[in-house]
């Protein structure tokens, strides 16, 4: 907590010094100039707060982004977040190698080099001439090698073309799956037919049996509603045939079958 509360402290008076350091300037001036002691006190500076930052340890470091994320710092949230992303590429720390200060577009523009355990961090800043705020760009930049680079960009292209072609294969697998869809589609479409079929059967069945119980015949039927007059006439035919089966007697004189009961059958007719 005395880091964070340190860190704080360093950065108001940086933004004091860098305010005296406006003040001093000549009101006739119309560019932004850098003198050999704003040199330095910007080196000096930079170097103080790289050393506060990075001498942080893991929680203090979170705390710092959290209070830049609730204060709505972004510039400074997304630095130490990077910073705190590549520390495991960074290493120990080893020391700071020299800062570069120029003058770009009336901002001073800062650019501290650390040597680290692992490679190089460039830690790049820019100042406002007018001190609004202190940082207007802050970042800290890992230098890493031509292999590395390439090694890094072949890994997301790796990463890229499997995730399109895997996207692609489960569109595909899903596509395949139409075929069976429609496969079963037309099994239940069939199932469905048989089972109608049936039961139609059943149907014709029930009234045949209706028929060869009934005790007598009609001359003439009407139409039921929904029976087809061929149907119709197959159902009588094959009742009477039943009939005669169960009810018959065999007439050895003629070869012909007759009724017991002495009914006699005739054409059926449609009454119109």
């Amino acid at each position: 907590m005395k880091k964070i509360k340190r860190l704080f402290f360093l950065l108001a008076i940086m933004l004091l010094s860098l305010f005296l350091f406006s003040c001093r300037k000549k009101k006739v001036e119309t560019t932004l100039s850098l003198t050999e002691e704003e040199r330095s006190g910007l080196t000096q500076m930079m170097t103080d707060y790289f050393l506060e930052v990075e001498g942080e340890d893991e929680q203090e470091l979170e705390y710092s982004i959290n209070q830049a994320y609730k204060a709505k710092e972004e510039v400074l949230y997304n630095a130490l977040t990077n910073f705190q992303n590549s520390k495991k590429d960074l290493g120990e720390f080893q020391k700071v190698k020299n800062v570069d200060v120029t003058v770009e577009d009336d901002s001073y523009v800062i650019d501290l080099h650390a040597g680290f355990e692992k490679r190089e961090l460039i830690v790049h800043a820019v100042i406002p001439e007018n001190y609004f705020q202190l940082f207007s760009e802050l970042s800290f930049n890992p230098v890493y090698t031509m292999q590395e680079k390439l090694l890094s960009a072949f890994q997301n292209m790796i990463v890229g073309m499997g995730t399109v072609f895997a996207v692609l294969i489960f569109i595909a697998w899903i596509i395949s799956l139409f075929d069976q869809v429609h496969k079963w589609e037309v099994r239940r479409a069939e199932a469905k037919k048989e089972k109608d079929r049936q039961a139609l059967e059943l149907k014709k069945e029930e009234k045949l049996s209706t028929a060869v119980e009934t005790k007598s015949i009609p001359a003439v039927l009407e139409k039921e509603e929904g029976i087809s007059e061929e149907l119709l006439s197959i159902i009588l035919m094959a009742a009477v045939k039943a009939y005669e089966e169960d009810l018959g007697r065999k007439n050895p004189f003629s070869g012909a079958r007759t009724l017991e009961n002495g009914l006699i059958v005739r054409s059926v007719k449609r009454r119109k």
